[in-house]
């Protein structure tokens, strides 16, 4: 089988084995399809990451294999699968910080998930395997993990029914929060650099939208009473939109810092933000309930997730897919074995 390994900066070597083995509790997925997320980039690009680097955690699949004990599973069933399992039972599990668990971080498939099998241990397949339901797509159930991403952002901001939220970078992950809001009734603004973004987030029902260049303070105030934006979301953080975002959110309102990268340094005059009582929150990865939330909210409402995908690459010519996402210049890649 091939499969992918970032093994130096800048470069990604595929890789010949023989397909892994399920042991007991384990399972072996067949690869339909991973996406490429901007983590992968950054793990590739970023000397801040060490090398070697394992590849690709957003993974659609079929069951190959079934290890000793597992039993609600069957070969040929089609899986949706994330790449880290934190442990149920530890104290930052039980304090809703599960992607904070040491074990999470230590955990993950095996050999990646830009591979053409993949070997999910007991602690994955009992915590973030995920079955598709008949009706939905490959490629709309490949968003699953990034959903799950986005549901555990939202779960930590604190938020009301009618309440607007504006979303800072509407790109393949800034694009998931709308439909998460508008089903939950919020009102949603969206802010990009570039106008076709923008008008997408329209279509899935932003309520008006601005480029970065614009005054999209005013925005915000023109849409709440002049209070501005209860909640918003940075997927574009650098100190230019950290700056606006501050100006754009209400009094008592917060900033959800979702998107980074190692070596992002953000200067803050605490003064204004402590008179303002500006809430200032992270988020990180996804947890097992938002794996399973997502896929449900994915099969219950009809938004065409699969249209955000603008390039299709098989293994051997991922590379290209990789320095598409590192230039901006693809909506969402994913990969395909073949």
């Amino acid at each position: 089988m091939k499969y992918l390994l970032c093994t130096a900066d800048a470069t990604v070597t595929c890789f010949e084995s023989d397909p892994p083995r399920a042991a007991a509790g384990e399972i072996v997925a067949r690869l339909t399809v991973c996406g490429v997320c901007g983590t992968d980039a950054l793990k590739i690009y970023n000397p801040g990451y060490p090398k070697p680097q394992k590849l690709g955690h957003e993974c659609v699949g079929t069951v190959a294999e079934l290890g000793d004990g597992v039993t609600a599973l069957r070969v040929g069933q089609r899986i949706a699968f994330a790449h880290h399992a934190p442990d149920p039972d530890s104290y930052y599990a039980r304090h809703s910080s599960e992607t904070m668990d040491p074990q999470f971080r230590r955990t993950n498939i095996e050999p990646g998930g830009f591979s053409e099998f993949i070997r999910l241990s007991a602690l994955h397949v009992q915590h973030t395997v995920v079955p598709i339901p008949d009706h939905v797509p490959d490629l709309r159930a490949v968003f699953m993990e990034p959903l799950a991403c986005c549901l555990r952002a939202l779960d930590r901001a604190s938020l009301m029914v009618g309440d607007t939220c504006l979303i800072v970078g509407v790109g393949a992950i800034g694009i998931l929060f709308l439909p998460l809001l508008r089903e939950a009734g919020m009102k949603v603004l969206a802010c990009d650099v570039r106008p076709e973004r923008l008008e997408l987030a329209q279509r899935w029902g932003a309520l008006a939208g601005a480029l970065a260049s614009d005054d999209v303070p005013a925005l915000c105030r023109a849409y709440t009473e002049g209070r501005g934006a209860d909640l918003v979301i940075l997927t574009a953080l650098n100190q230019a939109t950290f700056e606006m975002a501050l100006r754009a959110v209400r009094d008592g309102g917060a900033l959800m810092l979702f998107g980074g990268k190692p070596g992002t340094q953000l200067t803050l005059d605490f003064w204004p933000a402590f008179l303002r009582e500006i809430n200032i929150l992270t988020s990180y990865s996804a947890t097992p309930g938002g794996l399973r939330r997502a896929m449900q909210f994915i099969a219950e409402h009809n938004y065409p997730f699969e249209q955000l995908v603008s390039h299709v690459f098989p293994i051997a010519e991922a590379q290209r897919g990789f320095e598409l996402m590192h230039q901006g210049r693809t909506s969402k890649a994913v990969v395909t074995p073949t």
